[in-house]
């Protein structure tokens, strides 16, 4: 009998060893930076690398960008948009644009743009008004198209999402009370970008671009900083969306190839380094690709 149990022991403990890696790591990481939810997954089969309160509901800022980004694409996908479609800013886009405080494309009102213009501002400088903008575009109204985006979370199965607007801004920012914030979980928000990605990859060509040209002359740069060409690059990094609001704090999804394998992180309400609010998300993200992915 003790030489049974010895053997049924060995092989407990066999069978553990021989599949540990491919049990995510879930405890507190040591990391440089600290941030109150993190998740590292495998873009094509879901599979979690490393994840820190990864449930939790959180304001998400412009990371609601990327549910917009779907929602456009699929009305591009099913031909009630093109990317050559014509939008002159209503008055709400117009009233937008005069607050100093919103990042923004800055439409004037003597002029149209173009869907494939403002998915780039959205995209890459994360114009609030461009997202307003395209929202009115597919739905009508901004309103309608929040109906559309928490059909779609829910399409998604997302346990811990629901959005108030297009663009992320916080809900006292546009005129609503703060408990009308967008929130989601980092794990949500990973399976927004993997759902983005896998439908439509084309978004990819927008999210890495570092900075373009407006029709109206203006030039504008990405707020990912880990892109190649910027000041915090790794050379894998192809998107995806940062944000920040004083609710959410500062956030990031990113994406990138790593030896032939994409990879989505989400970083959330990270914490500062003195006044700088910018650089530690990317910080903290490249700590968990070099120590989840790079060096596995």
């Amino acid at each position: 009998m003790k030489k049974f149990l010895f053997i049924v022991l060995i092989l407990i403990i066999g069978f553990t060893l021989a599949f540990k890696n491919d049990i995510p790591t879930t405890d507190p990481h040591d990391f440089g930076v600290k941030a109150k939810a993190i998740i590292l997954i495998d873009a094509e089969t879901g599979k979690v690398l490393y994840e820190e309160n990864s449930t939790e509901s959180l304001p998400i800022a412009s990371m609601s960008k990327m549910m917009t980004q779907y929602l456009v694409l699929n009305s591009i996908q099913n031909g009630s948009l093109s990317w050559n479609s014509e939008y002159s800013p209503s008055e709400y886009v117009r009233e937008m644009t005069s607050e100093s405080a919103v990042v923004r494309l800055g439409m004037s009102n003597n002029r149209t743009y173009t869907v494939k213009e403002l998915f780039t501002a959205m995209t890459v400088t994360s114009a609030n008004d461009a997202a307003i903008a395209l929202a009115e575009m597919v739905s009508g109204s901004e309103e309608a198209f929040v109906d559309l985006m928490n059909k779609q979370a829910k399409a998604f199965k997302l346990k811990k999402t629901i959005f108030y607007n297009a663009s992320g801004l916080d809900g006292d920012y546009v005129g609503k009370s703060k408990d009308e914030t967008n929130l989601s979980s980092a794990k949500d928000v990973s399976i927004i970008a993997q759902q983005l990605i896998a439908k439509y990859p084309e978004v990819l060509d927008f999210t890495k671009i570092t900075n373009f040209t407006t029709t109206d002359g203006h030039q504008l740069w990405s707020t990912n900083s880990m892109l190649p060409g910027m000041p915090m690059a790794v050379g894998e990094i192809d998107g995806m969306k940062t944000g920040y609001t004083e609710m959410a704090g500062p956030c990031f999804t990113s994406t990138g190839v790593f030896d032939g394998r994409r990879i989505i992180s989400v970083v959330m309400d990270v914490e500062a380094d003195g006044n700088d609010k910018t650089n530690p998300k990317f910080q903290l993200t490249e700590e968990l690709i070099a120590q989840f992915v790079v060096n596995q």
